[in-house]
């Protein structure tokens, strides 16, 4: 057979040579392949879970957030809520249903722009109102869904911390024994509320002596009023439930617990050594002179407070903020120079903070969920005719609060007994031609008039008016005066009573221990609003004779609505017996609690400047005011000078409600914070 000239030819191999046949291990490339899988398999799940656990990160921040700017908005409004309560006709419908806890819930959720996550107008203007959110936490909330209640009725809109039984898992409870039941509806603040027999043991004083105010645990917070334990004050105190994320959680699949929170309206009276309810400066006198003779013990507040030259306390808290002078210095630790102007600018509080420290200083503005609100009626504070009100009830008119509003916020409404100027000699001279004098007979309050023209109000000279308390005089400057004689009012209560109940020999100076001096511009127009500043041509009210007041055990308050001129010495009488509980240091005695309001006080009837040594505290209720106070400067003499080498102040805190006077300036704390029963 022949080979075609092109075909192939066959290739004869050597018959050692051996053909070695290429191959691929499926076993390997499987193994191999599902290695990888398994490797992306938990990359992917890895970020899966990232993803989620970021997701449930974001979300709670989310919450948390809408949690905070919740309560804040809640510390603001509920002081407000509360004094409405304490109104005139707030018990009325549509006022009544707006004071509710659920209402003020809601405001609270709008005011925080806690109720949405992205409110429509802010969608609009961002441009996604078009767009499908993937926020399964985008859901508008409401109060029902959020709050719950930890004891109580599941009908009413919050637990109220009153008419319980005192145990460690809240504060001590109030007693109100009429209206109980709307603590639980509103925020109510009232005189009625007070300590009963459930907080014996629970507060650090005695109950049934101080009902009112008692000794509470102070809240450990930023802001330190007190920087004490314990503080002199009444605790009202509710508590809620919160929850912002149960409300989603079968969208969000977002596993969350509900807190408890109490809300607290701490109401203290003022009770450090300056009590400032506006703009204060400390330290140094008008002319720049400093403060060589006053030494502070404890704390100072003030709604501002500014230091000058060299200044010294333990504390300084404040409603805004605190302008330091460099040579300040407080607790004997932080410095102004060191600090500067402003103490809060740098981390020295933070600092404090993160080594268990309280700082110093604070500011109610810096402080978190707190809100300090000093009540202050500025200039009415004095004027028991500031409201119109003729009785002496501390009873609303159709309030939700048994306790007026006017009662409340006036030191001269809370005044048992009242001098009233009812008649003067003209419009034009207002020398006073008649009083009406009214007090406390053991039963109700008895009211008495004397007059000139009608010949009963004794003369000075005569043996009736001898022992009669209360005179027309001209001071060293000329200046007329309804002079008081305050040592002479127990005894002639005591005289006034036993004649008029048969025998009854007690003035009854436990009840009769608080005096409002006023003019009753109200009822008679010959009779001008005492100016502020006084006019030449205004009455003052001048104090002689107070020297001993130990005859007021529970102490004594003048509030007036007139210029007071202290006359001679004031309380300088050590009190024989000291109070269950109250410290005294050694080397000192004890004085009966007296406060002193009036616009204007003068010191010493003469016509040039007399030493002014004052042991106690300073206050002011200049409200408003642009220019510090300079709440040191106190004022004598004709020219109502200011002598710095003259005045001296020992002043220091209150420690025990026995220290605290029958009249008082008042604040508000709000507090919320998380509670785990």
């Amino acid at each position: 057979m022949k080979l075609h000239p092109n075909a192939q030819k066959p290739v004869l191999l050597p018959t050692n040579t051996q053909c070695r046949s290429g191959f691929a291990s499926i076993l390997t490339v499987v193994s191999v392949g599902i290695g990888l899988l398994l490797i992306l398999l938990s990359m992917y799940n890895d970020t899966v879970e990232s993803q989620s656990t970021q997701k449930d990160h974001m979300l709670r921040a989310d919450y948390q957030q809408r949690e905070e700017a919740f309560l804040r908005a809640l510390t603001n409004i509920i002081p407000n809520k509360a004094i409405l309560c304490m109104q005139d006709d707030s018990f009325d419908g549509a006022t009544r249903d707006s004071l509710r806890w659920q209402q003020i819930y809601d405001e609270a959720l709008i005011l925080s722009n806690s109720d949405e996550a992205l409110s429509p107008d802010r969608a609009a203007a961002l441009g996604v109102t078009q767009l499908r959110t993937a926020n399964t936490a985008n859901t508008t909330l409401s109060s029902a869904s959020i709050i719950s209640l930890p004891f109580g009725d599941a009908s009413q809109d919050i637990s109220a911390g009153i008419n319980l039984t005192a145990g460690t898992d809240y504060p001590p409870p109030l007693t109100l024994a009429n209206n109980a039941s709307r603590d639980s509806t509103y925020p109510i603040v009232s005189i009625e509320k007070q300590y009963g027999s459930s907080a014996i043991g629970w507060v650090g004083a005695d109950v049934g002596e101080y009902p009112l105010y008692n000794l509470v645990d102070a809240p450990s917070l930023h802001f330190n009023y007190q920087t004490n334990d314990q503080m002199i004050a009444k605790h009202n105190w509710w508590a809620f439930n919160l929850s912002m994320a149960a409300n989603d959680q079968t969208q969000t699949q977002l596993q969350t617990r509900t807190k408890q929170y109490l809300v607290s309206l701490y109401e203290i009276p003022a009770q450090l050594s300056v009590n400032g309810a506006s703009y204060t400066a400390l330290g140094q006198h008008e002319d720049g002179t400093e403060w060589s003779n006053f030494t502070i013990t404890g704390g100072v507040f003030a709604q501002r407070v500014r230091t000058e030259g060299s200044f010294s306390s333990n504390s300084i808290s404040s409603r805004k903020d605190v302008e330091l002078s460099d040579n300040t210095l407080i607790d004997g630790t932080v410095q102004g120079s060191s600090v500067g102007a402003n103490p809060f600018a740098g981390n020295e509080r933070e600092l404090s903070q993160v080594e268990g420290e309280t700082f110093p200083i604070s500011s109610s503005a810096n402080g978190g969920r707190v809100s300090f609100l000093p009540i202050n009626r500025g200039i009415d504070f004095y004027d028991r005719f500031a409201a119109n009100l003729t009785n002496n009830s501390f009873n609303g008119n159709n309030s939700v609060s048994s306790t007026s509003w006017d009662y409340y916020s006036l030191g001269a409404q809370q005044c048992i007994m009242r001098l009233d100027i009812v008649d003067v000699v003209s419009a034009t001279d207002q020398t006073p031609t008649a009083i009406q004098f009214t007090y406390h007979n053991g039963v109700g309050l008895t009211t008495e008039t004397y007059s000139r023209a009608a010949n009963t109000w004794p003369a000075i000279g005569t043996p009736d008016g001898n022992v009669f308390p209360f005179h027309v005089e001209a001071s060293a400057t000329g200046r007329t005066c309804l002079t008081v004689y305050t040592e002479r009012i127990n005894p002639f209560l005591i005289d006034r009573i036993s004649n008029n109940s048969g025998g009854a020999n007690d003035g009854f100076p436990e009840i009769n221990r608080s005096l409002s001096i006023c003019v009753d511009y109200v009822n008679n127009p010959n009779i001008q609003k005492p100016s502020f500043p006084a006019l030449d041509t205004d009455t003052r009210v001048m104090m002689f004779e107070s020297s001993d007041l130990t005859s007021y055990t529970r102490g004594f308050s003048l509030v007036t609505n007139l210029r007071m001129i202290v006359g001679d010495d004031i309380n300088t009488t050590p009190a024989p017996v000291v109070p269950s509980g109250v410290t005294v240091a050694p080397g000192e005695q004890y004085y009966p609690p007296l406060s002193l309001f009036a616009p204007e006080t003068r010191y010493g009837n003469s016509v040039t400047g007399v030493n002014i040594d004052i042991e106690g505290a300073l206050g002011s209720l200049a409200k408003n005011n642009t220019d510090a106070v300079k709440i040191g400067d106190l004022k004598s003499g004709a020219a109502d000078e200011i002598n710095p080498d003259k005045i001296s102040a020992d002043l220091r805190p209150f420690t025990h409600p026995a220290e605290l006077p029958p009249v008082n300036m008042l604040n508000w704390m709000v507090v919320i914070r998380e509670i785990n029963p």
